[in-house]
């Protein structure tokens, strides 16, 4: 009779455990034109030498392509398609080897600023 009485408990325990939630993060979309309009901001900061506005410039353009790598995952998970996963799985390929490369230019915005520039310019060309 006992076993029978755990038995009733577990399957009772089992059937009323709450499904687990899944919350996914939302994706914010960055538009090519507003980047470019910081990415040039920056640019400007950092050739009239206000080095102070320029790391706050780059924080945001930062925060931008963090957005746009998400976006770009987002888009790769959520793809109709698997073409269409491919497509956004080569854009994200694209857009990380650029971000890496936007980082390590990051260290020194004066020495670096045309490189710096021109990379940003080619992270642009790959926002969909």
């Amino acid at each position: 009779m006992k076993r029978i009485l755990l038995a009733c408990f577990l399957v009772a325990a089992t059937c009323t455990v709450a499904p687990i939630q899944r919350a996914s993060a939302q994706v914010t979309h960055v538009s090519a034109a507003d980047f470019t309009t910081q990415v040039n901001l920056l640019d400007s900061y950092i050739a009239a030498g206000n080095m102070t506005a320029a790391n706050t410039t780059w924080l945001t353009v930062h925060n931008m392509m963090i957005s746009i790598l998400g976006y770009s995952k987002n888009s790769i998970m959520t793809a109709a398609t698997p073409a269409d996963k491919t497509t956004y799985t080569n854009i994200l390929t694209t857009q990380r080897t650029i971000y890496s490369a936007v980082w390590a230019l990051k260290t020194d915005l004066a020495t670096n600023r045309t490189a710096l520039h021109t990379k940003l310019g080619e992270f642009d060309a790959t926002i969909y």
